[in-house]
């Protein structure tokens, strides 16, 4: 039997069997390891600032970053690769290298036969798509650990998620792989080599998949959408699909865009139910605040504990939209919660975000977060106990492992027995506080403080939401501080910086940073109205970098640059996945800088864009979200509010504004109308009184004078 069959029989049993642990991104075990300490290894990774990479420098495996000293030393050598991509919050990341990359016997036959590069797929988005691709083409399905095998020339041959040291579950171990794939490429060179240009081609086709069609996109389609994501609802417990079940805040968001636009308001019944049993469930932080990543069963009950900075943006933004439409007041609590914790636990003092909090302590996932019901009883000590227990459903048996995961049933509001609605909330507030003060002392889950543009562009959006809802000025702080450290330290020769961490810098550009940061000073345009001109502005300068580095001819995106030296293909991705699809995103910055300057050439583009798009909307729509909502964006009604004036009328004006669910819609203030954007041409003060304007598709109602007039005309917009 030729190794070269030997290694497809090990594809098809990965196949087979894959189901068992792929999409393994469940904790993470984050570790920053010091350059001082003493280990008895210490690899290339050490010289490298990704808590995540960090965290395998002291491996007995010889891993290298991905670096030129790597790719050449892979062809000076004539060696295969070991790719392993992963990130901090990645649980069973972190158990193949405690199974596996610690393991010395296993060590010995990756330093003898392979050049073992490892990544940080948050500092290398483009790396992990192209990747990716091939593992998802191969195995049925993809997941971190990603461990793909490839050619000195980068070239993929062969690709898995996680694997146990040894052979298990029926499922062929790392060591049996590594020596079948040393043994192939050793034997059997020329023939990977010849299979590794076929696998190359069918990734390019998939990375490149584009029919010409003559449809043209229109509002049913934006309608086909919607059904189709509500197919997959589950209108017993909210959300879609089952567990593991991830919030889908782009989704939730759509469904209320789409009830605006139709009236249907089973879609806003659907994201009253996804996002009350979010906020209920274990899955949200009832003490400190901020959602984990996703929930291990269907009911939002257990969460895997790590916090990510983008789900914490993208819900709170979901959130304050549902609000609006709604008034319900446990969105806006969830909403400042969710702001205060990335405040307090995810914020730098420069004013930027962290990435992520790690599930484990203590070696124990969610060990942090969990509570015996006598530890409970303990510390409140007083005759407010039962109730705090009854209300968040903490037992003698407990629902996680013998401890207790805080959440509220239907059955919580109704243990407030004799007590006022005040003196309740009054006993659950405090002691919370009392809890969290405790929870405060605990060994705390570590931090991956690494900085990433496309990440803060998120937070920057959620902020300037949190703030147009709560008129909080803690939150317009955040916005604006984060913004400045952006501006003036992460745009370097005029390329905005993918990632940072402790005063380094990585190199190349992203179009994920440019989306997504563009998207923030837009909306802190229309929230910081003292500089907001400076944010527009510096919004413009990115979005024309954007269109030189990330667009071709025809109106498609792509994730880097054209002709970069160390990736085979040049990588594209136009669906939404973890985050929203970053080239939809910039569909819809198109129309907005479009309605702001009335400079046509940003519409132009943003109607080859969707253009471009066309055929993956109608076959895809279920992973379209993000560019169904730029297409409804671009087809609905525009609506303007311009509003000038600097007393008390004008600061209500905007609050008006500011709590109106209206898509579609930009704002645009001025003190005194004296600014260079079209908007205010003509648009002064009103007879020295403070005015808005309020216009529809370019068509203007007549000027108004207070909060109330503005509200009257609002209401009447569709």
């Amino acid at each position: 039997m030729s190794q070269l069959f030997k290694i497809t029989v090990l594809a098809i049993i990965i196949l087979l069997f894959n189901s068992l642990f792929a999409g393994s991104d469940e904790k993470s075990r984050n570790m920053n390891n010091s350059k001082t300490d003493n280990h008895k290894y210490t690899n290339a990774l050490i010289n490298e600032n990704s808590p995540y990479l960090l965290s395998h420098a002291h491996n007995p495996v010889n891993w290298y970053p991905w670096s030129k000293e790597a790719l050449e030393k892979a062809k000076s050598e004539d060696k295969p690769i070991f790719l392993s991509i992963g990130y901090s919050a990645c649980h069973w990341c972190h158990v193949m290298e405690r199974e596996s990359f610690e393991n010395e016997e296993i060590a010995e036959l990756l330093n003898k036969n392979f050049i073992s590069i490892k990544v940080d797929r948050e500092q290398r988005p483009d790396l992990d798509q192209i990747y990716m691709t091939f593992t998802t083409a191969m195995t049925g399905q993809g997941g971190w650990p990603m461990s793909v095998f490839l050619t000195p020339d980068l070239k993929p041959f062969f690709a898995g998620t996680y694997f146990p040291p040894e052979d298990r579950f029926a499922r062929p171990g790392f060591k049996r792989i590594l020596m079948e794939i040393a043994g192939s490429y050793r034997e059997e060179k020329e023939a990977i080599i010849n299979s590794s240009e076929d696998i190359l081609k069918t990734v390019k086709e998939y990375l490149y998949l584009d029919f010409k069609s003559d449809a043209i996109l229109t509002d049913d389609n934006v309608a086909s959408g919607a059904k189709a994501l509500m197919r997959n609802f589950d209108h017993t417990n909210g959300g879609f699909g089952s567990a593991p079940k991830f919030p889908h805040p782009t989704e939730l968001s759509y469904f209320l865009r789409y009830f605006r636009k139709s009236g249907d308001f089973g879609y806003l019944e659907a994201v009253n139910k996804a996002l009350s049993a979010m906020a209920n469930g274990g899955i949200f932080d009832h003490l400190g605040g901020g959602f984990a990543r996703y929930s291990t069963d269907g009911k939002w009950l257990v969460p895997h504990f790590e916090k990510m900075l983008y789900d914490n943006a993208l819900l709170v933004e979901t959130y304050c939209d549902a609000y609006h439409i709604t008034g319900n007041d446990r969105y806006k609590q969830v909403v400042k919660e969710t702001l205060d914790f990335i405040m307090n636990e995810m914020t730098d003092s420069k004013g930027v975000f962290y990435s992520a909090l790690d599930a484990d302590s203590e070696g124990e996932e969610g060990k942090f977060y969990v509570w015996s019901k006598s530890e409970v009883e303990k510390i409140l000590d007083n005759d407010d106990s039962n109730i705090f227990c009854d209300y968040f459903n903490i037992t003698d048996n407990g629902n996680f492992e013998g401890k207790n995961i805080l959440h509220l049933t239907n059955q919580s509001e109704k243990i407030k027995n004799d007590l006022s609605e005040e003196e309740f909330r009054d006993i659950i507030t405090e002691n919370k506080k009392r809890l969290l003060e405790v929870r405060s002392r605990r060994i705390r889950p570590l931090t991956d403080d690494k900085i990433l543009s496309s990440w803060n562009g998120m937070a920057l959006s959620a902020f300037c939401a949190g703030y147009r809802m709560t008129s909080d000025d803690r939150y317009l702080k955040s916005a604006v501080d984060n913004a400045l450290f952006i501006s003036e330290n992460m745009l370097r020769n005029g390329k905005l910086i993918h990632s940072y961490r402790k005063e380094r810098f990585s190199d190349g550009e992203f179009l994920e940073d440019y989306a997504f940061y563009v998207k923030g000073l837009l909306d802190l345009y229309e929230a910081d109205i003292k500089n907001n001109e400076r944010w527009l502005k510096f919004a413009t300068v990115l979005t024309d970098r954007a269109i030189e580095l990330f667009i071709d001819s025809s109106g498609h995106f792509f994730l880097r640059e054209d002709n970069l030296s160390d990736l085979i293909v040049r990588p594209s991705n136009e669906m939404d996945n973890a985050i929203p699809s970053p080239g939809s995103i910039m569909i819809s910055n198109f129309i907005r800088i479009n309605r702001l300057t009335d400079e046509n050439q940003y519409l132009e583009i943003a109607e080859k864009c969707l253009e471009a798009l066309t055929v993956k909307i109608e076959n895809f729509q279920g992973a379209m979200t993000s560019a169904l909502a730029a297409l409804d964006y671009y087809l609905s009604d525009k609506v303007e509010i311009v509003i000038v004036g600097s007393d008390k009328i004008s600061r209500e004006m905007l609050e008006t504004a500011y709590k109106q669910f209206i898509p579609n819609r930009i704002i645009a203030y001025s003190k005194d109308g004296n600014s260079n954007l079209p908007l205010f041409e003509g648009r002064k003060n009103n007879n020295n009184k403070s005015t808005a304007y309020v216009c529809v598709n370019s068509v203007c109602n007549i000027p108004v004078n207070s909060a109330d007039e503005l509200n009257y005309q609002l209401a009447k917009v569709k």
